[in-house]
């Protein structure tokens, strides 16, 4: 990999990625010299023949939006190849230090990020007053959207999409880096049903294994975030228990009616697994849940080995599923139109049926849970 030193104002390749547009891109800036200065390094994976601009992409429609900027679907003019541009203001970084931070730390983990289940960086420039990232494109949607639509997967369905998050959590703890926001809408899918892990604003390169920034979204913190603790990849461990038990059972182990006592019960409570979670699922969910992170499966040198071999996941074959060799269970139905779509009118790859917006399908997913039985 060659390091170079470039001018943001030319436009620098990376390897690729997907975006999903959150809340949540905290950024130190400190000074306006920040967009300046703090993009100025980066890792350059290939070269181009000559910069890209603005103009070399073609807006299709709106992905998403949060506080600080938009994803957008776009098609590069030139190949015709759809990829996600993920625009944010520079003003609003600039107001918001943390921001900055989480922003120049995404670009800077996905420049490193070269692997089959982790969206790529594609290319990376400014104008006046945006930054543009061009991401790799995932025409089957986020994982949280189906497990919203089939409200729980069957253990095969779980089994297949751990084990492709597995595998992309090794890679990032192999550079490094704690990912800390492990969560259903930050898996995407290829068009084939592949994971592609993305949103990397709150991921974290520790040098010395461990961190103290409390991040992450409240139903799948780990309890040392919460108490604030130095912690180390360890909390990548408990997401990927919530995760898994969110999968197999339709809603969140310590979910409750308001941040705080979600926080408590993350803290306090003993997990409760459902009687109909097999015994081997319900074993993994346990040692992945544990509160002591020393004790939590996955901790240590050889952590990560120790839950491949779980018995869980014992029909996976990783030779054949980290060259993508299995066939994934969930086939998105992607749409692809062969002529020309007009801006902002029609989307070049949509699922086939429209879905209704994540906070609706939370909120019932939270109803459905609480009439369920104990």
């Amino acid at each position: 990999m060659t390091i170079a030193h470039d001018d943001l104002d030319a436009d620098q390749t990376a390897p690729s990625l997907h975006p999903v547009d959150k809340n949540q891109y905290e950024v130190e800036l400190g000074s306006r010299d920040f967009i300046s200065s703090s993009l100025r390094q980066s890792t350059i994976v290939k070269q181009t023949p000559r910069k890209v601009h603005l103009e070399d992409f073609e807006t299709l429609k709106l992905l998403g939006r949060g506080a600080y900027g938009k994803v957008m679907l776009c098609r590069h003019v030139a190949s015709q190849q759809l990829y996600a541009m993920k625009v944010l203001k520079k003003a609003s970084l600039m107001v918001h230090s943390k921001n900055a931070e989480h922003t120049k730390a995404e670009r800077q983990i996905l420049e490193e990020m070269r692997h089959a289940f982790i969206v790529q960086l594609m290319y990376a420039f400014q104008t006046n007053d945006r930054l543009y990232l061009i991401l790799e494109y995932a025409p089957g949607g986020e994982l949280f959207t189906h497990m919203a639509t089939e409200h729980m997967f069957s253990e095969d369905v779980a089994r297949f999409y751990l084990a492709e998050l597995i595998l992309a959590l090794e890679h990032i703890h192999s550079l490094g880096i704690v990912y800390r926001d492990l969560k259903p809408e930050n898996c995407l899918l290829d068009a084939q049903g592949h994971i592609m892990l993305t949103d990397f604003g709150l991921s974290k390169v520790s040098l010395d294994g461990k961190t103290n920034t409390m991040c992450g979204t409240a139903e799948y913190m780990a309890p040392e975030i919460i108490m604030e603790m130095h912690y180390d990849r360890s909390v990548d461990f408990w997401t990927l228990g919530i995760l898994m038990f969110e999968m197999l059972t339709g809603y969140t182990p310590f979910r409750s009616g308001n941040k705080k006592k979600t926080l408590e019960g993350i803290q306090k409570k003993k997990v409760q697994v459902p009687y109909y979670i097999s015994s081997d699922a319900k074993d993994l969910i346990i040692r992945l849940l544990r509160k002591n992170p020393n004790q939590r499966l996955g901790h240590g040198k050889d952590g990560l080995q120790r839950i491949k071999t779980h018995g869980f996941f014992r029909k996976i074959d990783w030779k054949k599923l980290a060259e993508k060799k299995l066939t994934p269970p969930i086939q998105p139905v992607v749409v692809r139109q062969k002529r020309r779509c007009t801006r902002g009118k029609k989307n070049l790859a949509r699922l086939t049926h429209p879905l209704p917006h994540r906070r609706m399908l939370r909120w019932l997913r939270t109803l459905m849970m609480n009439s369920r039985p104990k």
